[in-house]
């Protein structure tokens, strides 16, 4: 009977969140297609946006600076696998098609316990009035060996310092992603083939609860846990192995509705999602540019566009890009 109630309770939620989508969605449909041939006319190719060195796994943010934020990881001009991945980079932009690269900001020589290298995906988030980076990083150089480890910088472009690891976040690569809902609590997101959330603590550094499991409506997880919030829906997407999916709920920690693809064509995805001076985007990484491959890649931007029932449309890599805001 509880059962019933909770999905009932739910689906009902669910409905009520969905209704006012179209009355708080004017501006985000997608252009009609001779808008789009406009848009593409007037536009050279931009994506990769960073050229001069390989770098992947995008965490986006938007700080009280008004600018764009963007850290990353690193790929070597040489890699052939994942082992020599190190040193995260901070991009910063006003207008998404020009990036200042304030340079390394946080290397695996920084941290105690680790091994050189190893430097997998990032996550960032602005708190108690400093920045930090949650990251995850191999103890003895092994994927599955991986802590989710901590630093803080006073500014966005860091460097930042090493404060500690977050004790239950621990095992195979991790990929966390950090999200601050709008009442201040803050709930770290990881795992492989599993994917698993959890209450942060004020201090960053500690669960304050026991991990759970994300329903998220299907069986095709495989790393890359995000999430975002829009109109009191809470998205939950991922990469699938083939590219990136997604599910809505109307909490942090679900259950959540299965939707489909997100980018289901990007055989590789790792994502973040802003909206910026009223557009939304979406930062991925590529492979496809300069001799690039799946250990050398490259990040990249498209436009990301909600239907009215508050569903997101599939978007595909395009060398265009997006376009130059004009200040």
């Amino acid at each position: 009977m509880k059962v019933i109630l909770f999905k009932t309770v739910f689906s009902i939620s669910i409905i009520l969140i969905l209704a006012g989508c179209k009355n708080q969605n004017k501006g985000t449909s997608k252009k009609n297609e001779n808008d789009k041939q406009q848009v593409l006319k007037e536009t050279s190719y931009n994506n990769p946006v960073i050229r001069h060195i390989r770098t992947a796994d995008p965490s986006a943010h938007i700080w009280n600076d008004g600018k764009v934020w963007m850290y990353t990881s690193r790929d070597a001009e040489d890699a052939v696998n994942y082992n020599s991945m190190d040193g995260y980079r901070a991009f910063s932009s006003t207008d998404m098609v020009n990036w200042t690269d304030h340079g390394e900001v946080f290397h695996s020589r920084d941290i105690s316990w680790g091994v050189p290298g190893w430097m997998w995906a990032p996550t960032a988030i602005y708190k108690n009035g400093k920045y930090y980076l949650l990251y995850p990083h191999s103890v003895k150089g092994n994927k599955d060996d991986m802590r989710c480890g901590v630093a803080v910088s006073d500014v966005p472009e860091g460097p930042f310092k090493y404060v500690g690891w977050i004790e239950g976040v621990e095992g195979q690569w991790l990929d966390p992603c950090v999200f601050k809902d709008d009442d201040g609590k803050t709930y770290l997101y990881w795992g492989v083939r599993e994917p698993k959330v959890a209450l942060l603590k004020d201090n960053l550094l500690e669960l304050a609860e026991k991990p759970r499991t994300i329903d998220y409506g299907y069986k095709n997880f495989f790393e890359a846990s995000y999430m975002h919030k829009r109109n009191g829906i809470y998205y939950f997407s991922y990469n699938a192995g083939l590219g990136g999916f997604y599910a809505m709920g109307n909490n942090p920690y679900g259950p959540f509705e299965y939707k489909g693809g997100l980018n289901p064509k990007q055989r590789q995805d790792h994502h973040s999602i802003i909206n910026y001076k009223g557009q939304n985007y979406f930062f991925y990484h590529w492979q496809g540019w300069n001799e690039g491959s799946k250990f050398r890649r490259n990040t990249a931007i498209e436009y990301l566009y909600y239907n009215e029932d508050c569903t997101i449309q599939e978007i595909y890599a395009t060398k265009e890009g997006v376009s130059k805001i004009n200040q």
